[in-house]
């Protein structure tokens, strides 16, 4: 008989452990599972960033592209212009010294004679008038061709300049508009740079999370382990005692068994009315609202899964019921909540495992960490404005089934939804 009772106190003992690991390593899973939602949804984002800036780029680079062609061609047409103006210059030249020429030639007296244009016409006598007009009308129709063909090449070259020069105008405009486009989408890389890095931070930080949550889960294992070998271990040896000692011993040990049993069931079963998180003014900055709230400046239609409590920095923060830290963010944003701690308390009467969680910390207390066991009233951090906070408060959430199912904390508190205090 009291085999079979030492025999049934070491099956419930291991159903007992058993039933612990595997509801606290349920618990993390679903942490485990959220988390990693989280990340792949920040993943997500940061793929969604990086194609974009990547397909900025590339517009740069083809704007780069567009930009040297229109230099090179500025480059060919400030050389076209500078060869028309050598040009224009050589015809203007030209035509200075046929002007000269053909001026001298009506106004001033060959070197061998003095003879004019006139005089050389009436030279020789009336019959060789006829001849001397044709060969002068030839001589002086002449240089006004000349004249005329050096005038019309020169405005032809104008013209040509005058062309050039506004198509140049064209493509500096154009330039001007390329590099404009350059600037602005180098702007928007920048700009998508700074997304991605906080993508990234945002995707390390979720890994991090994650990786703590293993780690839970193995301290907490092998915690249990180490329990159930030394509840094995006391058991065995009450199994060699005699008969009469055994009975004595295996009743204490039943009722041992039950007392700690019950005793544990109360450490981690949430009563419905937990302790106040502060020991300072009991007062109430904003409330819990999930849809949106409109009693904080500033806030008006924020959502709000929590309520903020009066805690000015440096101020104690304490557990509001016993049970078990499973997460600690001891730097960074974190998500928002900044430093923050999340415990554990077991599963409710209905059945919810019921978590709460004490945000924008300024410090995590000594000891306080993923495993640690803590008590009512036991301080767990410093309050701060760590993480999206504007000043330094306490945010106080209540979850059930999960870290990021946040329920009404007031009625675990005992206070109603409403801003005062109490």
């Amino acid at each position: 008989m009291v085999k079979k009772i030492i025999a049934s106190i070491l099956v419930l003992s291991f159903l007992f452990f058993g039933m612990s690991i595997n509801s606290f390593a349920t618990q993390l899973e679903e942490q485990k599972k959220a988390a990693e939602q989280e990340k792949n949804k920040s993943q997500q984002e940061l793929n969604q960033i990086t194609n974009e800036k990547k397909s900025v780029q590339q517009e740069v680079e083809s704007l780069n592209d567009s930009i040297y062609e229109t230099q090179a061609k500025l480059s060919d047409l400030e050389d076209n212009i500078e060869n028309l103006n050598t040009s224009i210059s050589q015809k203007e030249d030209e035509l200075s010294v046929k002007q000269k020429l053909l001026d001298e030639r009506l106004s001033v007296t060959y070197m061998n004679g003095g003879n004019t244009y006139l005089e050389a016409l009436f030279s020789g006598g009336f019959f060789k008038f006829v001849s001397n007009y044709d060969l002068i009308k030839q001589i002086a129709e002449y240089d006004n061709n000349l004249i005329d063909e050096v005038k019309n090449t020169k405005a032809e070259l104008e013209e040509s300049k005058t062309q050039l020069e506004e198509s140049k105008e064209e493509v500096e405009s154009k330039q001007t508009e390329l590099q404009s486009q350059k600037a602005e989408r180098e702007e928007k890389v920048k700009s998508l740079s700074t997304e991605e890095q906080a993508a990234q931070a945002e995707v390390q930080e979720k890994e991090n999370e994650i990786a703590k949550i293993n780690s839970a889960v193995k301290e907490e294992q092998k915690r249990l382990e180490e329990e159930r070998k030394r509840t094995a271990a006391r058991n065995a040896s009450t199994s060699t005692s005699s008969s009469s000692t055994s009975s004595r011993s295996s009743t204490s040990s039943s009722s041992s068994s039950s007392s700690s049993s019950s005793s544990s069931s109360s450490s981690h079963t949430a009563s419905g009315s937990m302790a106040w998180p502060t020991r300072i003014t009991r007062k109430v900055n904003s409330i819990y609202a999930p849809n949106g709230r409109d009693d904080t400046v500033g806030y008006y239609g924020t959502k709000h899964k929590g309520v903020d409590i009066y805690a000015p920095t440096g101020t104690p923060i304490y557990a509001a019921q016993s049970g078990t830290v499973v997460y600690v963010n001891y730097s960074g944003y974190g998500g928002g909540w900044g430093l923050y701690v999340v415990i554990y308390h077991g599963k409710d009467s209905n059945g919810n495992a019921v978590y709460t969680r004490y945000a924008h910390a300024s410090s995590i207390a000594s000891g306080i960490k993923v495993g640690s066991e803590v008590s009512t009233g036991s301080v767990i951090m410093y309050a701060g404005s760590s993480g999206a906070a504007e000043g330094a408060h306490l945010h106080f959430e209540v979850c059930l089934n999960g870290m990021y199912n946040q329920v009404n904390p007031c009625p675990y508190l005992g206070i109603p939804n409403s801003l005062g205090t109490y």
